[in-house]
């Protein structure tokens, strides 16, 4: 049974406790064997549940003092956009965990959360602040995340067209990368009592302003910007969103009858008048001025038709245009899967638990039929593609792909006229522009490799043709990826599409022939590089700045990467490797 529990239902030890999870602390998907519970686990090992102390520090240094203490990781928003995501050193992710669960200040923060939401009147519904999952899988907290964006959103804004004819969408441009920390204290205490404490040269004393300096040091002393990628920046940006919102409902005239929906930086104002929509948009823009933040133009629209503007343009075309259908719902669906789990039930004189003859009945009778061929399905994504770039509803596109092809081998492709080098080759084009589907993208290439006969397989697709530089199947892989990569190394560079390319090969690596050394040559990604030393045994690279700490209080980073989990790995990305939003649960 699993429960979702609001970050500020819980006591402060609870709250640590949900900090101090791997999903907390980074929220990317990486390979498993990245092992970001060693990282926290050896912070916590040497700071217990207090802060940083300057014993640590290498001859009084502090580390606000020295760039790069924590890896930067370029994902991309678009092919041409980039959204730099933190790993934070985990000293200061710690320290800053144990700081805002200190009983005190942790109840400090819980009321002002309270107090800020019950200013607002419910005329702004907050769907964003963090929540964790009481279940023994990570993988469920990080679905329900994606759930709860649908419920919360799409199906809400349904729910207000009853009483609304008007939707404005807004959203705040590059959110996390523009926050003044200054305005952190204000969240926490009001920007009036801020100034007034800074005045009284008692701005020091403030938990705020605890909060803001933190944020500083993290980051080479600047006043603009806080990392994303972590549970703690969620949070903090959550009070600063939720200050803006009281602010807000003060400034708009209450005759005025309106209700907004946010979602993290997303806007969704429902106004009965289009007149009033105006009028919220320009409180708001006006407002967000004084805080250093702008509203991002090109993603504001307007609409009578609520229904239809719940949905994502991109979303209401692909379910036009889908090659699945789905029969779960439907009575040709449901009527034998009711007579089956009766028949066995009465055959085996005993009960089924529901979810385990659910997996049962849908392994042996598929609920899908299909209105495309295996290519003529993958070319429909890639128009898709084509027409929404980087769309999220690709992720359930390509996840329907991969579980039609998951039992044919190579030669029922060729039996059926579709050459899996073909595929790959469309899916290397769709990867390449929609960085969006980089896990699944490369989950997808993983399993289509293996249906690869590589004895039968042409060196015409290698971009070497030197047969004396293979030696096993799994160099011909090797040669084919490295062709593949150098492929997409040519395009916009893609720093996370690396990180998961190596996914592919990194059991391989250890061993040195000529494609797997000019694979390591040719890595980009400090992160792959950093791999790479640790699989080879040589010198590691660098990923933290750890000058300002004494020699005995580092890292010992070499077990960041769990060589027992690199043994483990199957060729094909098994699904618990990454998160996939369900998708198909939210039509």
């Amino acid at each position: 049974m699993r429960k979702k529990v609001d970050v500020l239902s819980m006591d402060n030890e609870k709250a640590q406790e949900f900090f101090m999870k791997p999903s907390s602390y980074f929220s990317q998907n990486l390979p498993k064997y990245f092992n970001l519970g060693y990282l926290l686990e050896s912070a916590e090992s040497k700071l217990g549940k207090k802060q940083l102390k300057k014993e640590m520090y290498f001859e009084n240094k502090v580390y606000s003092n020295f760039p790069n203490v924590n890896f930067l990781i370029q994902t991309n928003k678009t092919i041409s956009t980039y959204r730099p995501i933190t790993l934070l050193h985990p000293y200061i992710y710690v320290d800053y965990v144990n700081f805002l669960t200190e009983i005190k200040i942790w109840e400090e923060l819980k009321e002002r959360f309270q107090n800020l939401q019950e200013e607002v009147k419910e005329k702004i519904i907050c769907s964003s602040l963090p929540f964790d999952i009481e279940t023994s899988k990570e993988d469920d907290s990080k679905k329900e995340m994606a759930l709860n964006f649908w419920k919360s959103i799409e199906q809400e804004t349904i729910k207000y067209s009853l009483g609304y004819n008007y939707l404005l969408k807004l959203d705040i441009s590059n959110f996390y990368g523009s926050i003044y920390t200054h305005t952190l204290c204000w969240a926490f205490h009001g920007e009036n009592y801020s100034k007034e404490a800074k005045n009284s040269k008692n701005l020091q004393n403030l938990t705020g302003d605890k909060c803001d300096r933190k944020f500083q040091w993290m980051n080479y002393g600047e006043t603009v910007g806080i990392p994303q990628g972590n549970v703690i920046s969620d949070l903090m940006s959550e009070l600063l969103l939720a200050y803006i919102d009281s602010e807000l409902v003060k400034k708009i005239d209450d005759e005025i009858d309106y209700k907004i929906i946010r979602y993290r930086d997303d806007y969704r104002i429902f106004t009965k008048r289009l007149e009033d929509s105006t009028l919220v948009k320009r409180e708001l823009v006006v407002l967000l001025q004084r805080f250093k933040l702008n509203l991002g133009e090109s993603k504001t629209s307007q609409t009578t038709d609520i229904i239809s503007g719940s949905l994502k343009e991109d979303k209401m075309y692909w379910i036009e245009h889908d090659p699945v259908t789905k029969l779960t719902s439907d009575k040709f669906y449901r009527s034998p899967k009711i007579l089956m789990k009766k028949s066995l039930e009465e055959h085996k004189n005993k009960k089924y638990k529901t979810r385990v003859f659910n997996e049962f009945f849908k392994k042996h009778f598929h609920n899908r039929t299909y209105q495309a061929t295996l290519q003529k399905h993958l070319l429909i994504i890639k128009v898709f593609s084509d027409l929404y770039p980087n769309s999220g509803q690709l992720i359930a596109a390509l996840h329907e792909f991969e579980g039609r092809l998951l039992d044919l081998n190579y030669k029922d492709f060729r039996n059926i006229g579709t050459e899996v080098e073909v595929l790959i080759a469309i899916l290397v084009d769709i990867i390449k522009k929609n960085p969006k589907i980089t896990e699944i993208g490369v989950k997808l290439l993983s399993t289509l490799l293996k249906k690869i006969n590589f004895e039968e397989f042409e060196m015409k697709y290698l971009e070497s043709n030197n047969s004396n530089e293979v030696q096993s199947d799994f160099e011909v892989k090797l040669a084919y990826i490295n062709s593949v990569n150098h492929k997409l190394s040519n395009s916009n560079y893609n720093d996370y599409l690396e990180i998961w390319m190596q996914r592919l090969v990194v059991k391989n690596l250890k061993e040195s022939t000529t494609l797997s050394d000019l694979y390591i040559e040719q890595s980009k990604n400090e992160l792959v590089k950093f791999c790479n030393s640790i699989i080879r045994g040589k010198e590691m690279i660098q990923i933290f700045n750890e000058d300002w700490l004494k020699d005995e209080h580092k890292i010992e980073l070499s077990k960041f990467i769990n060589l027992n989990e690199i043994d483990k790995l199957t060729d094909i990305i098994s699904d618990d490797e990454i998160y996939l939003a369900e998708y198909n649960q939210m039509t």
